[in-house]
């Protein structure tokens, strides 16, 4: 009775942690930042917490905060450009080059190509 109503947060959490998994398997998210959703997971697995888990309901909410607060900072100090990247599908795949939509600037001219008489 009590999973019930974390049932109804899971079309938001779970994208979430996807999104999480996807950022630290990227190389351009900087280690230090990287470590965030460690901390988040040792702290949820860790039996020391701030309140402790037999409470039921509080010591639960206390983990809850706290991993979700560390991977809210995670996806802040990402780097933007990376997250979007990943919201939007395209995770970190690069195009190939001859669709990489470069401009190049140049002038022609036209010849004729038979000799003058």
């Amino acid at each position: 009775m009590r999973a019930i109503p974390i049932l109804r947060y899971l079309p938001l959490i779970l994208p979430a942690i996807r999104l999480a998994w996807r950022l630290f398997l990227d190389g351009r998210v900087g280690m230090m930042i990287k470590l965030l959703p460690v901390l988040a997971a040792a702290y949820v697995l860790s039996p020391l917490d701030l309140l402790p888990d037999i409470i039921p309901v509080v010591g639960w909410m206390d983990d809850l905060i706290v991993a979700g607060g560390l991977l809210l900072l995670f996806f802040v100090l990402a780097p933007r450009e990376v997250v979007l990247e990943h919201l939007l599908g395209a995770g970190g795949r690069e195009e190939p080059a001859e669709h990489n939509d470069t401009t190049v600037d140049g002038s022609f001219r036209y010849t004729d190509e038979e000799k003058p008489r």
